[in-house]
């Protein structure tokens, strides 16, 4: 059987594209994910896209230089898609991050096989926890979806970057951290406020060993104002999600 050049290609840049994103895209690119499995993933998302893709312009009459272009922007583009979606997951670690840091837990890690480093365990609580709710909303669904539109807005070989992408990159990493502060804002504010009713008992009792007393308390707090506000955190989370996918959107758009 003869594969005709033109459907070759036109199935090599899918391919690319497809698995740039499974590489980058959040619990797709686990590192506990066979590469083999990425690959098998981008192969058959390539084969379902096939008959409802076109290239526009033939690819098979062009030069080695040009294929190597348009297959780097298929990539480029693929990878754009996984990250976007992973700075909503970046924007939790961070608010992870900033409570063990005020219940003084930053040095209490734990060893993340997905990133191959070490993160606090609020982080990796707060991150497996929201994953969860991720694929409870079809959120991996999305990301699927968010491919098939990128046909229609960034053909093959027509990836530009512009004011407009870079203006729609800059309000999703903005974004990173409108989420991380709303999640964490519970539990700082409510230690902040222990802060000050601590320092207060250190001036009024200046004998009592303030900082015998704060660790515990500041743990305490911590763990128990988390417990109370995990409905509330997974609201947010879900609301934030919404209005996230409508910025990758409008990011594929502009590009």
């Amino acid at each position: 059987m003869t594969i005709p050049t033109e459907q070759f290609m036109l199935f090599l840049m899918l391919f690319l594209r497809t698995t740039s994103l499974f590489v980058s895209a959040p619990m797709y690119s686990n590192q506990s994910i066979p590469g083999s499995v990425k690959i098998g993933l981008g192969v058959f998302m390539a084969f379902v896209l096939f008959p409802i893709t076109s290239a526009g312009a033939p690819l098979s009459d062009r030069s080695f230089g040009e294929l190597f272009l348009i297959a780097l922007k298929e990539v480029l583009t693929g990878l754009s898609i996984g990250f976007a979606m992973q700075v909503i997951f970046a924007g939790v670690r961070y608010a992870g991050d900033m409570i063990s840091f005020d219940m003084g837990f930053s040095m209490s890690t734990v060893f993340d096989a997905e990133h191959g480093t070490q993160f606090p365990v609020i982080s990796e609580i707060l991150y497996w926890f929201l994953l969860m709710i991720f694929l409870s909303v079809n959120g991996h669904h999305f990301m699927l979806e968010a491919v098939y539109m990128s046909y229609g807005a960034v053909p093959i070989g027509t990836l530009f970057v512009g004011d407009a992408a870079l203006a729609s990159v800059a309000s999703i990493i903005a974004t990173m951290f409108i989420i991380a502060v709303k999640i964490a804002a519970p539990l700082l504010v409510s230690l902040f406020l222990a802060n000050i009713t601590l320092g207060i008992l250190n001036k009024v009792m200046p004998q009592m060993n303030i900082f015998a007393v704060m660790f515990p308390l500041k743990i305490s707090i911590g763990f128990i104002v988390l417990s109370a506000t995990i409905p509330v955190i997974a609201f947010v989370f879900k609301k934030s999600l919404t209005a996230f996918e409508a910025s990758v959107v409008e990011l594929i758009k502009v590009m």
